[in-house]
């Protein structure tokens, strides 16, 4: 069966028609869904079934795999990539990202805004470069986290290690969650957050009970707990209630709560123009969302799975561009995000360096 499942991949790719390969958090099995014609397929009211791949800024369109238009298959077990990469590293300098920061904190100090997430990216040269080789190392090495390979002619590839679910719906019920703060795992999950974390998983948290209680029923609150996601420890709580029916629920629920806090900032207004007007990089589907949506489960009960967009890279030709940001509140210490930025970055660059 594996041989059959990479080769049917490869001829995706030869036939330059868009797929997914994916694993969800915690599960060895490995997904593809396949479309079978070169149709470019949109969404924007999200009332379709398939896997969507969505930005961070909707100015630019979400791509769909439509179920109905694609073969699905599945292997229960995440094959080694025994294949080594060859790659050429681009170190990059720290001083533009830092003066941002800087600048950051300023806007913070002196206006209404409190936490703006500011994005950065490391360049990778690849040679001899197989990208499904590559989703098969990444899956290997972070099996808790959402793993994925997404190919479509309009975007190229884009691969990650997500550790942050952004919607599951399941019928009327709804779970989310507020993922922020970041420190490096050293052996245990039993350790000291300081103020400055806090406060912006908090920022997190009280955006998303805000927007939900518009939008749900019954919404109820986590305690705060530590999680590991590969080397990083974040700061994590939990939001369930039941959606109220409307209509396009599903829509005005995601754009309700995207882009949360923790890629974008608070208030998402003020944040949202910062980064459009002083970010210098493009995020195109950085940040954004990607999973599936109202796929039809027994009973005909509709289920919703999607992921935020983050530790990716994309690539174009044989060169990759990888991805990372970090929330800057007015207790931001500049080399501290930096280095923050640089332990997310390696998230995927200690396995392809392997």
């Amino acid at each position: 069966m594996p041989n059959s499942f990479f080769d049917c991949i490869k001829s995706q790719i030869r036939a330059s028609k868009p797929f997914v390969l994916y694993s969800d958090f915690g599960n060895i099995s490995l997904k593809a869904i396949l479309q079978t014609d070169t149709k470019t397929y949109t969404t924007s009211d999200f009332k379709e079934k398939g896997f969507v791949f969505s930005p961070f800024d909707n100015t630019i369109p979400t791509y769909l795999i439509p179920f109905e238009a694609s073969k699905e298959l599945q292997l229960d077990t995440t094959p080694i990539s025994s294949k080594k990469n060859n790659l050429t590293l681009f170190n990059s300098d720290s001083t533009a990202h830092k003066n941002l920061i800087r600048h950051a904190i300023e806007e913070i100090n002196s206006s209404e805004l409190e936490k703006v997430v500011l994005a950065r990216t490391s360049t990778l040269e690849f040679h001899n470069l197989d990208e499904v080789e590559l989703f098969l190392s990444i899956a290997t090495s972070y099996p808790e986290a959402y793993v994925y390979c997404w190919f479509h002619p309009k975007t190229g590839f884009w691969l990650g290690a997500s550790p942050e679910s952004l919607l599951k719906i399941n019928g009327r019920k709804v779970k989310t969650m507020s993922l922020a703060g970041t420190q490096v795992y050293e052996g245990s999950t039993h350790v000291e957050w300081d103020t400055k974390n806090h406060e912006e998983q908090k920022f997190v948290t009280e955006f998303l009970k805000n927007e939900l209680s518009q939008h749900l029923i019954n919404l109820e609150v986590s305690a705060q707990k530590t999680i590991k996601a590969g080397k990083l420890l974040h700061l994590q709580t939990t939001l369930t209630g039941n959606l109220k029916a409307t209509s396009e629920a599903l829509k005005h629920l995601i754009f309700s709560i995207h882009p949360t806090p923790a890629v974008c900032g608070t208030p998402k207004s003020l944040a949202m123009d910062f980064i459009r007007n002083k970010e210098t990089i493009n995020r195109a589907y950085y940040s954004g969302f990607l999973g599936e949506i109202n796929r039809p489960k027994e009973k005909q009960i509709l289920h919703t799975s999607l992921v935020v967009n983050l530790r990716c890279m994309h690539f174009e030709n044989n060169f990759a561009t990888l991805f990372a940001g970090g929330g800057i509140t007015s207790k931001s210490d500049v080399h501290k995000e930096w280095n923050e930025t640089e332990e997310k970055l390696n998230t995927i660059k200690s396995v392809l360096e392997s």
